[in-house]
């Protein structure tokens, strides 16, 4: 391996240590995780269950079973 290949090598490791380092700041910073949290509240609401969404807690006479 030659001086030149060691040096691009090297500077082609740098590059991509400095990319990493600004995708994860970029990815982990207070303002990405206010966006990932406005984007979750303010998705539209998928129920793919067919029942009823609420419980209701009503309390009804059943018969007994003798």
């Amino acid at each position: 391996m030659s001086l030149g290949e060691l040096v691009v090598i090297v500077l082609g490791g740098c590059l991509l240590v400095i990319a990493g380092i600004k995708l994860t700041r970029n990815f982990f910073s207070e303002s990405a995780k206010l966006e990932r949290r406005r984007r979750r509240s303010n998705a539209p609401i998928v129920a793919k269950a067919n029942r009823p969404m609420v419980k209701f807690s009503v309390r009804t006479k059943k018969s007994r079973r003798k």
